[in-house]
């Protein structure tokens, strides 16, 4: 008799999460369920003066977890933010970064350089491995910028901070691949220079995929430490609808 209440008492447990789960605001759980940093009945707004960041979102990156459960979620989620922004009028300013070389010789490393070992399998801008990955859609029509990055940070070599300086940007909302790397990186340097900066949980992903102790780590403990907003996909496109007309 206690061993059947036992059971039904961990069912019910079981089943008490699993809808806590579902009613968390845009978590697919994978793979796992990460918590949001701003309460979910809480208004969200980016105000005006906001810009999208996209990072690294490249072939030969997005290519190794596509395959994966947790990577076609991730493409499905971020794709679907992508074209929600795109969808504002007017859009706000989205910028995408990609990681080349200027040409075959990787000028912007040398071969002792410890980053030689991260960009080894990256080649110039001409390489079909360092395009954006096909189901993240870029508007260059609309306003969309597309970086050259040699680094884990963003904006290292090119015009990221002044671009966020002339538009007088003073939120971003992040999104990209790896979480490790682009992602905490840049978190790190705009909060820094006083940015408000939000994290899309769902748009971020570590590699490999199978693989989500750093990612959760990242997401739960280190971002919410600066501290960063670590939010949820729904809680990012009600934002949309908040904030704006952006202006750019």
């Amino acid at each position: 008799m206690r061993t059947a209440s036992l059971a039904t008492v961990l069912l019910g447990t079981a089943s008490t999460i699993q809808a806590q789960q579902a009613a968390s605001p845009g978590y697919d759980c994978y793979p796992t369920c990460i918590p949001s940093t701003v309460p979910a009945n809480e208004t969200l707004s980016f105000g005006r003066h906001y810009a999208v960041l996209n990072l690294d979102m490249i072939t030969a990156l997005v290519s190794g977890v596509a395959p994966t459960p947790a990577g076609s979620q991730w493409i499905a989620n971020t794709a679907r933010w992508i074209d929600a922004v795109h969808a504002q009028s007017p859009p706000p300013l989205s910028i995408f970064t990609r990681i080349y070389f200027s040409n075959s010789h990787k000028p912007e490393i040398g071969p002792a350089s410890p980053f030689a070992k991260v960009g080894s399998a990256l080649g110039t801008a001409s390489s079909n491995l360092t395009e954006v990955y096909p189901a993240f859609c870029v508007n260059e029509t609309v306003g969309d910028v597309v970086l050259q990055k040699t680094r884990y940070y963003a904006g290292a070599g090119n015009g990221l901070e002044e671009i966020l300086r002339a538009q007088q940007i003073d939120t971003v909302i992040m999104s990209g691949i790896r979480t490790s790397g682009v992602i905490l990186s840049t978190a790190y340097r705009l909060f820094d220079l006083d940015y408000k900066v939000y994290v899309i949980a769902n748009n971020t992903i570590e590699t490999p995929s199978n693989s989500p102790d750093i990612n959760t780590n990242i997401l739960e403990g280190i971002l919410p430490k600066l501290p960063v907003a670590v939010i949820t996909l729904e809680q990012a496109l009600a934002a949309l609808n908040a904030s704006g007309p952006a202006i750019y």
